[in-house]
């Protein structure tokens, strides 16, 4: 989906801030933290505002937004909460998914407190509110708190340094060449403009304000009980898995997922963070309780059929007709999981089900990815190419969909300069591997869909106009 980037004057000050999705949809507002801005989601963005409007402000006196002087603008969390309050109540945001990392979590919890009737759920991104979450990296900090002196106010300089941002990106990843240079050298450069150092010292020493509310936060939690998730990069050296773990003591079905990284796992890891974001927004969102049970399928499919209304809201008719054999539909939705993982984008995923469907004259199974193609923000002179069985305009894309196409005619033998242009497009092994998965998904939906015939549901009747001049 394609990304705006907007302002907003919010009590004098000016607010940057990047949007992407259909306003009409569920609404989720991204807070970013200490030394970054929302530049730090330009990735995750793009994977969620297929679904969902998705907002992202820069704080004050960070990023793009104004950075007014320390005399004209109080750099506390009250203030900066305050700001964002307002932000949303012009925005027009009444109700979202509450998206916090690192100083985002004291702001966006403020937010929850003061709103709880607002905040829909709660994704913690290496977002604390916990005081086993803080490691000995704060004493520092917690020192100047203690005995808040200029000596004291003058060592926290270290943290504003390059080498210091640069380390807080590279620290717990194993690559650390898959940074893009880009992210930490952005935010030191915003780290020198003048009166910043004050500044960010400023908000350091206001830092204590959020550990002493820890309580009132842990209280909202407990209260209100909103879906929580906590994605954590396990190496962060300020905020520790302990922190992520202790979520399901006031929200005990809490979900808690880690990840092979830092303190920015976004920059490395966007594809899985998403994937979990998605599954979880899936459940918070879906209409479950509101759909009847599927009464003549088995018992032990009923699980695997509350699975798939709470990824579409309904039950799809070849879901149903899968059922009979309750294996065999646990089975398929493992492969479309695990698909969703995968190292394709969701575009990609949903690209090559379409060539396969395609491939195996299958309108039903070129339907329902198809439809999905287009809500993720796929082109649909694209989208009806693919699920035509014509080329496409893209030429990654349209390698990607020929060996997906090769892949499913040739049986799993595929020609050896398809492969070759599939490789030289960009993609990677792993890709390769995915495309297979993705293909071997069809393969079984496809003989299910034949078997059965079932008709295309309401939903992804749109698609079936493309697929029923195939």
């Amino acid at each position: 989906m394609p990304v705006a980037h907007r302002t907003v004057i919010i009590d004098d000050t000016r607010l940057f801030f990047r949007e992407a999705g259909d306003p009409a949809a569920p609404a989720v507002l991204l807070l970013h933290g200490f030394p970054t801005s929302s530049h730090m989601f330009r990735t995750l963005i793009p994977e969620l505002a297929g679904l969902y409007h998705v907002v992202a402000p820069d704080l004050p006196g960070f990023g793009f937004s104004d950075a007014p002087p320390r005399e004209a603008f109080a750099y506390t969390f009250d203030h900066l909460a305050q700001v964002i309050q307002r932000f949303t109540e012009v925005s027009g945001l009444d109700r979202y998914a509450l998206y916090v990392f690192d100083y985002g979590a004291p702001v966006g919890l403020r937010l929850a407190v003061a709103h709880p009737e607002r905040v829909t759920a709660l994704i913690s991104q290496n977002g604390n509110a916990y005081l086993e979450g803080l490691s000995d990296g704060w004493n520092p900090i917690q020192r100047y708190w203690q005995e808040p002196t200029l000596d004291n106010r003058a060592a926290l300089c270290a943290f504003l340094q390059a080498e210091a941002t640069r380390w807080q990106y590279t620290h717990g990843v194993a690559e650390p060449e898959r940074i893009a240079p880009e992210s930490f050298t952005l935010d030191q450069l915003f780290m020198g403009r003048p009166g910043q150092e004050e500044i960010q010292l400023d908000l350091f020493g206001d830092y204590r304000t959020n550990v002493e509310l820890y309580p009132r936060f842990q209280e909202y939690l407990r209260t209100y009980r909103p879906p929580t998730l906590a994605v954590w990069g396990e190496n962060d050296p300020f905020f520790l898995p302990a922190g992520a773990e202790a979520f399901r003591r006031d929200v005990p079905d809490a979900e808690v997922h880690f990840i092979e990284s830092g303190h920015f796992p976004l920059e490395t890891n966007v594809a899985e963070v998403a994937h979990s974001i998605r599954q979880f927004l899936a459940r918070v969102h879906a209409p479950v309780r509101s759909q009847p049970l599927i009464t003549h399928a088995p018992v032990a499919a009923q699980g695997s059929l509350d699975q798939v209304r709470q990824l579409f809201g309904f039950v799809p008719k070849l879901a149903v007709a899968m059922a009979d054999e309750p294996s065999a539909l646990t089975a398929y939705l493992g492969l479309l999981e695990a698909l969703g993982s995968s190292a394709l984008c969701p575009l990609e995923q949903q690209l090559v089900m379409v060539a396969a469907s395609a491939a195996n004259e299958a309108p039903y199974n070129i339907a329902v990815p198809a439809t999905m193609a287009t809500m993720l923000g796929g082109d649909a002179k694209l989208v009806n190419a693919a699920a035509d069985g014509r080329p496409v305009a893209d030429a990654r894309l349209e390698a990607l969909r020929r060996f997906a196409e090769a892949l499913t005619v040739g049986r799993g033998q595929v020609p050896t300069p398809v492969i070759e242009r599939f490789r030289t497009a960009g993609y990677s092994q792993a890709a390769l591997i995915a495309v297979t998965l993705g293909v071997a998904a069809m393969t079984f939906a496809t003989g299910v869909a034949h078997l059965t015939r079932p008709d295309i549901d309401a939903a992804f009747l749109p698609a079936s106009a493309v697929a029923a001049t195939a």
